[in-house]
């Protein structure tokens, strides 16, 4: 099968273009990306797309860079291609940000794709990387300690925007391919500095293994990373039911997982759940590698039941009352002391916590049944309530009569008999009325304030997000 067609039907099984999409095609000017560009040119009118080209001068390597961007431009120029072409200061932008030429380059690059595909209505962007580069990943990742998510490698369709459809074909079928047509193309010196891992890589370790291991290395990587992708495609979707299963609760920052419910998983599963809850408070960048995710599931299955994990970016893993919650930024639950006069009837606003509190004044028959209310909302005797109403952060010594007990107990002991975790507790409105607790925000009213038979007018108390 020749290259175009061996692309074409790799498109098409990975449904990498459907007609009417317009497409960016990376070019840089070397080999897998001028190739990239005119088979996409020979195959666009069939696929019924609109191809542009977009390249970017990193300004690097001074008088190469420019020259591959008049490349780029010549060739673009003759097969009728629109390009949009950008200089970007990246060594300048390295220095300003702290970060390895790797990264930044990477940051920028896709930065620029992003914002071109903006700016012309591009839904797909198309890049040159090939076999040998998927087999290059996947030996770096394998070095570097990877699970099975790094040995899938370089997804052929990744977020349904970027397409890479010469992931079937090795680089030196598509250097044939461009004497074969006569293409011209320019070669990045900075490919044969071995200072790079990725260079040592290409220009050492892959030649060893294919003259002294195994001649089809590159094609059995690339096997290694379809399966590793497909098999990590199935456990993320079987960790995913389970991260639904263990999850008790969930806010902006912070995630609790019953840790009854984790211990009937097997490890694989127990890993990707915490990953999953790391994603959940930080995002994709700030996933713990091994060493910290088994230091955290060891915490968790400790004796004591309480246990505290560090994690770098100011995350925290904390074991307590049969929970482990990944917590963001641990100080930033902090409470600040406030009291607000409750508008009743009405709705108060607490700025320090972002919640509201509605009250409503209302006749028994109207009322409903306070058993069938929710945590968040409660049902107090208007008339035992002799004083004005405020809403305020717990106290010190605080003293709470809970419904049904009768009884005098201190709140933090109420709060903690409830495995109410220590940072969150300040967050928990309270209805006072004089020196007395009318209710204790999402968990129960005070008995003495508790609707009886005698009851003629109720105050009914909601919080509610803001």
């Amino acid at each position: 099968m020749d290259l175009i067609s061996l692309v074409g039907t790799y498109i098409k099984m990975h449904r990498m273009i459907a007609p009417g999409d317009v497409v960016l095609a990376g070019v840089s000017g070397g080999p897998d990306s001028i190739a990239l560009l005119h088979i996409l040119n020979r195959l666009k009118k069939e696929y019924s797309i609109k191809l542009y080209a977009g390249h970017l001068n990193h300004m690097f390597r001074g008088g190469e860079a420019d020259a591959d961007a008049r490349l780029v431009e010549d060739l673009a120029g003759k097969w009728e291609i629109p390009l949009v072409s950008e200089r970007i200061d990246v060594p300048r932008y390295l220095k300003e940000n702290r970060l390895s030429p790797q990264e930044g380059a990477r940051e920028v690059r896709y930065r620029f794709f992003e914002s071109t595909a903006r700016e012309i209505g591009a839904n797909r962007v198309a890049l040159g990387h090939h076999a040998d580069d998927q087999a290059e990943t996947v030996l770096i990742n394998l070095i570097r300690g990877a699970g099975i998510t790094g040995l899938g490698g370089i997804p052929p369709v990744r977020e349904g925007m970027y397409i890479r459809p010469l992931m079937c074909v090795r680089r030196a079928q598509i250097e044939d391919y461009c004497r074969t047509f006569s293409i011209p193309y320019r070669m990045d010196s900075s490919n044969l500095k071995t200072v790079y891992l990725r260079n040592r890589v290409r220009l050492e370790l892959l030649p060893l293994l294919e003259e002294k291991y195994n001649p089809a290395v590159v094609i059995s990587l690339n096997h290694l990373a379809e399966i590793a992708r497909e098999e990590n495609c199935f456990l993320e979707e079987r960790a995913g039911d389970a991260f639904k299963d263990v999850l008790e609760r969930r806010e902006k920052g912070k995630v609790a997982i019953s840790l009854e419910r984790l211990a009937r998983y097997p490890v694989a599963l127990k890993r990707r759940v915490v990953r999953l809850a790391f994603r959940e408070v930080d995002g994709a960048s700030g996933l713990p590698g091994f060493e910290h995710v088994d230091r955290i599931l060891e915490a968790a299955g400790g004796a004591s039941g309480r246990g505290k994990v560090e994690l770098p970016g100011g995350i925290s893993a904390v074991i307590r009352y049969s929970l482990l919650e990944i917590i963001k930024d641990e100080g930033r639950f902090a409470v600040p002391y406030y009291q607000h006069a409750l508008q009743v009837p009405g709705t108060t606003f607490l700025p320090e916590t972002g919640r509201i509190i509605v009250a409503e004044v209302l006749d028994t028959g109207t009322a409903g049944d306070p058993r069938s209310f929710c945590r968040n909302e409660a049902l107090v005797d208007m008339e035992k309530l002799d004083g004005p109403l405020w809403v305020r952060r717990r106290k010190d010594g605080d003293i709470f009569s809970p419904l049904g007990m009768g009884g005098k107990l201190k709140l933090k002991k109420f709060l903690i008999d409830r495995k109410v975790p220590r940072e969150e507790r300040d967050a928990i409105p309270i209805v006072s009325c004089g020196n007395d607790i009318v209710w204790a925000a999402g968990f129960c009213p005070g008995h003495y304030f508790r609707v009886t038979e005698s009851t003629r007018v109720c105050l009914h108390l909601r919080l509610m997000d803001d």
